[in-house]
């Protein structure tokens, strides 16, 4: 069995988190500091816990930066304030979702929003302290998996990649829940919790499904996951902005800086995080 240990810092970090989000506090203070305001050449940037402010620092704003552009990034604590800011301009761009949720929460909160480049991402993985397999998991084992829908679903696909479930061939894979689960024969249990904590419930569940970004976050190591999704379309990260914005100059720039060999030359740096990243088919365009 991989034994793992969150770093100290790291599980302080998902604690305060989790108060944060107890107590409606999912924003840094400074968010709103230029918001609705005319931001010239400033970029304001919403990101989440993980590997994709680092990216966006390391490929994307050196170029930027080359072209005039003065770069502000925005912490956000959950996965639900950085479309809702990005619609009210608080910020200019979010990078922290896949496609398809982007999509689903879009129509579901009547949203404007669309995106303008994928970018290699971190897939899910399937993490255990008490298993060292998928074929080692015990019946009746507590499974942890995200509690918004998208990654809900995501969660239960990557789980039936395994073979450990089966999902009703009936429905809408991207739709599915866990009463849509037609064959559980090691009767596991399901507990859903909000994605951005589930590294720190390891070690009370029996395999917890978590977010890339959130596991690397948290100081997990993906080469630790018992299984690593199988990304499909729709599931790469994207940048995303205003639908208004998508042809201004700024969103352009952003997208060439993307498709350039400066960015892939840190995508591919064996010393960094990104190399072992699945890669979305437009890589290489």
């Amino acid at each position: 069995m991989k034994k793992r240990t969150l770093k100290t810092s790291a599980i302080l970090s998902a604690l305060a988190l989790s108060a944060a989000l107890l107590t409606g506090c999912g924003v840094n203070a400074e968010a709103g500091s230029d918001a609705g305001s005319d931001t010239g050449n400033l970029i304001r940037v919403g990101v989440c816990a993980g590997p994709y402010e680092d990216m966006f620092k390391d490929g994307i704003q050196p170029q930027l930066e080359a072209k005039g552009y003065t770069i502000k990034y925005v912490d956000f604590s959950d996965y639900v304030q950085p479309n809702n800011a990005l619609a009210e301009n608080e910020i200019d761009a979010n990078i922290f979702q896949h496609s398809t949720y982007l999509k689903n929460f879009s129509q579901e909160h009547g949203l404007d929003l669309t995106y303008i480049t994928e970018i290699p991402t971190a897939a899910m993985g399937i993490f255990s302290d008490k298993f060292d397999s998928i074929e080692n998991i015990e019946e009746g084992a507590a499974v942890a998996i995200p509690n918004d829908d998208t990654n809900l679903a995501r969660a239960l696909r990557v789980l039936e990649q395994t073979g450990i479930i089966t999902l009703d061939p009936g429905i809408d894979p991207s739709q599915a829940s866990v009463k849509d689960i037609s064959e559980n024969p090691k009767s596991l249990t399901f507990t859903e919790v909000s994605a951005e904590i589930l590294p720190t419930v390891l070690d009370s569940v029996g395999v917890a499904v978590i977010n890339g970004n959130y596991a690397l976050s948290a100081g997990l190591d993906l080469a630790d996951a018992i299984y690593i999704e199988a990304l499909s379309e729709g599931y790469y990260n994207v940048i995303a902005v205003r639908t208004a914005d998508a042809d201004k100059d700024f969103a352009k720039d952003i997208t060439a800086a993307v498709h350039s060999d400066e960015f892939r030359s840190v995508i591919e740096d064996t010393s960094k995080q990104y190399s072992a990243f699945n890669k979305p088919a437009a890589y290489n365009d």
